[in-house]
């Protein structure tokens, strides 16, 4: 009975899948000489995942927000070497107590620095990530969606006026920056 369907392939050595079944490998594409009998899923990549791209944020964010938060705050501690006309004439600090106490303000404001970033980076990666699987794709709209739910999300406690200018402003710069950064 020739019908002109092609028959199932046989369990034998000549069925190839198109990628190899190492579970330690998670290849994008098929090799280019498959052909069309590729199958349309192939596995994900654990990189790909919503969970390992806010972890992954979460530790750039907070390492960026400690190396800023120490550059900035660096700048702080230092006091005005010569008096300004009508300012008050500081007290002489000893040394060692001026460098500990800059030591301690740097180390409080890089890590308040850096919780801040940890916290901005994980929302809005965890956001966009969610946005994009949502939609089916992942675009301009995805990220500035993304953006506004986080910048609504961060101003929840200042009222629906600056909820409303944040999500609008927060949209932008993520759109801005998406548009930057895959300008194809």
């Amino acid at each position: 009975m020739d019908d002109g369907r092609a028959s199932p392939p046989a369990e034998s050595s000549q069925f190839i899948l198109p990628y190899t079944h190492n579970p330690f490998v998670f290849p994008y594409k098929p090799p280019n000489d498959v052909g069309k009998e590729a199958p349309t899923f192939f596995p994900m990549y654990p990189g790909e995942t919503c969970v390992s791209k806010v972890i992954l944020s979460s530790v750039i964010g907070y390492t960026l927000g400690v190396a800023m938060g120490g550059l900035l705050s660096s700048y702080e501690a230092i006091a005005p070497p010569i008096p300004v006309p009508g300012q008050r004439v500081m007290p002489k600090v000893p040394f060692r107590e001026s460098l500990q106490a800059s030591r301690r303000l740097i180390s409080e404001k890089s890590f308040s620095w850096g919780r801040n970033f940890l916290i901005f980076s994980a929302m809005t990666s965890g956001l966009e990530c969610l946005v994009s699987k949502g939609r089916g794709r992942h675009d301009t709209t995805s990220v500035a969606l993304a953006g506004c739910a986080t910048g609504a999300t961060l101003a929840m406690g200042q009222g629906p006026m600056m909820q409303c200018g944040s999500c609008v402003l927060l949209a932008a710069f993520s759109a801005g920056m998406e548009q930057f950064m895959h300008n194809d």
